[in-house]
């Protein structure tokens, strides 16, 4: 009997941690800035468009857990060919501003980024795995 509430812990902490994957503070981590707030804002929206652009080439409503990596890789790897492509270190293309206290993100053209992140989807093979042929919401 002791077995089987144990089993039933480690089930219970395992859906639990699923649930608080950060990823946020993995794109950070991955890209040197653990200790630097002022993109967190921007981070956040490329970690958002990249989860949708993940969802809709899958056809799925869910990311699931085994794509969290990836979905923060895909987003590293973007932001450093966004970065790089301006010689002053700034992102170029869609964001125009940034504000700190007010939280709030400008963009002037999302296309750079859209096509950037497309291009990741389309090579990556390790999202073929969980394309659907239909979403079943």
């Amino acid at each position: 009997m002791a077995d089987d509430n144990s089993d039933i812990i480690e089930v219970e902490n395992t859906e639990s941690n699923e649930q608080t994957f950060n990823h946020l503070e993995t794109v950070k981590a991955l890209l040197g800035l653990s200790n630097d707030d002022s993109t967190d804002s921007l981070l956040s929206v490329y970690v958002e468009m990249t989860k949708q652009s993940i969802l809709n080439f899958c056809n799925i409503s869910e990311l699931p857990s085994e794509l969290n990596y990836t979905l923060c890789a895909m987003v590293a790897d973007t932001y450093r060919e966004l970065k790089s492509a301006n010689t002053t270190g700034e992102v170029v293309g869609n964001v125009s501003s940034i504000s700190e206290d007010g939280r709030s993100v400008s963009f002037s053209s999302g296309q750079e980024y859209k096509r950037s992140v497309e291009d990741k989807i389309s090579r990556t093979t390790e999202l073929i795995r969980y394309k659907k042929l239909y979403r079943l919401d």
